[in-house]
């Protein structure tokens, strides 16, 4: 896989699922996202390949460029992606997993215990839900609050894929990451260099402190392709723009591979959004991509509404629902040793779901906790 980083030059707004419309309460907000949907950095990335090879930026490219980048928003030809990735001086952080609660407020919260699968039990869901229980925990369980808006170094997440908690040293808060700024756009007419009626709109654009980017994985890229590296190109709403650097691509995550086969139980702990359907996530049938393992409890925030545009029919895509990241889904396995040996062969790293090549469905396989030891 190549490796690319882009760095922000300006402040960036990436949709989220909210509908903005013309003519609707001028001072209405539309709030964005970050880091922004896999969809958004794969299209800009493929756009930034195209012009590589010749494409001028408009209309479509060339044929011979589509066995490589593919045609339209359901092909990307021969190429596949992992993105986006949070970086802080070119070294991933990654969302706190769902299962892991802590104390304090969110400027100081501090890691204190995990979520983990309770006893069946009977309840709205159905008649034997085992529903995710704090582990053990001295304090007061009102005061343990799960994760918002906290990151996770990778020495964090090993540690947590490894069953036990992260150093607090290890924690990253969004706040010294990036800022949200409000921002007020109005349309002018060309003609009359007059505001058009109805044109006033408010959006909230993120500004990246100076030592955060986005990076993004590419595979399949021919011999005789090079990446954009240099290349300035536009990213998101406004087309804003972003500094295409090289990037190692590393994640630096040590998963317990060979852990894994050693009992029945492994928890799942989405990386990027997950595309599932609703069946494997109520645990009625097995994940596909991982052996035989079943679905029995999750630590889940709400999902995501991603859509996204496309640029031939200069239409949007259809909403699509998927389990944000940091979503930890615990699941049984009746052959543990061919999850074991999958999990060696990938590092502890699988691709599950659907859109997978878009970036959807990276994950990384780890231990259900057991202790609540700081590493």
């Amino acid at each position: 896989m190549i490796g690319v980083e882009l760095a922000p030059l300006d402040t960036w707004f990436f949709r989220d699922g909210t509908p903005f419309f013309a003519g609707e309460t001028p001072m209405g907000s539309v709030d964005g996202v970050f880091p922004p949907h896999p969809g958004t950095v794969v299209g800009a990335l493929r756009a930034a390949l195209a012009t590589e090879r010749g494409w001028n930026g408009r209309g479509r490219w060339a044929d011979e460029f589509c066995a490589v980048l593919g045609d339209g928003p359901d092909d990307l030809g021969r190429l596949a992606f992992d993105a986006p990735f949070l970086l802080r001086n070119g070294q991933p952080l990654f969302p706190s997993p769902r299962h892991l609660l802590g104390t304090g407020n969110p400027d100081e919260w501090d890691p204190a215990t995990f979520l983990r699968p309770g006893p069946p039990v009977a309840c709205d869901l159905g008649d034997a839900v085992r529903l995710p229980e704090p582990m053990d925990f001295t304090g007061d369980p009102h005061d343990l609050k799960p994760a918002n808006g906290q990151w996770l170094t990778p020495a964090g997440l090993t540690a947590v894929l490894n069953g036990a908690l992260p150093s607090p040293g290890d924690v990253v808060f969004a706040g010294g990451l990036w800022a949200t700024e409000p921002r007020t756009g109005l349309e002018l007419d060309r003609n009359t260099r007059t505001a058009v009626d109805g044109m006033l709109y408010n959006i909230r654009h993120v500004r990246p402190a100076g030592d955060v980017s986005l990076g993004a994985r590419i595979d399949g890229l021919p011999d005789d392709w090079t990446a954009p590296f240099g290349q300035l190109l536009p990213l998101g709403g406004e087309s804003r723009l972003a500094e295409c650097r090289e990037w190692d691509g590393q994640l630096h995550l040590d998963a317990p591979s060979a852990a894994i086969g050693s009992g029945h139980e492994v928890a799942v702990m989405a990386l990027s959004p997950l595309d599932f359907e609703e069946d494997i996530c109520l645990g009625e049938r097995p994940i596909p991509e991982l052996a035989d393992a079943r679905v029995v409890s999750a630590a889940l925030d709400r999902p995501l509404r991603i859509g996204g545009w496309n640029s031939l029919e200069r239409a949007p895509l259809p909403m699509r629902n998927a389990l944000p990241p940091g979503s930890v889904l615990f699941c049984e396995v009746s052959d543990p040793a061919q999850l074991h040996e999958m999990a060696v062969a990938q590092g502890g790293l699988v691709r599950l779901g659907q859109r997978t090549e878009w970036g959807f469905g990276l994950a990384a396989l780890g231990l259900w906790p057991r202790n609540t030891e700081v590493q």
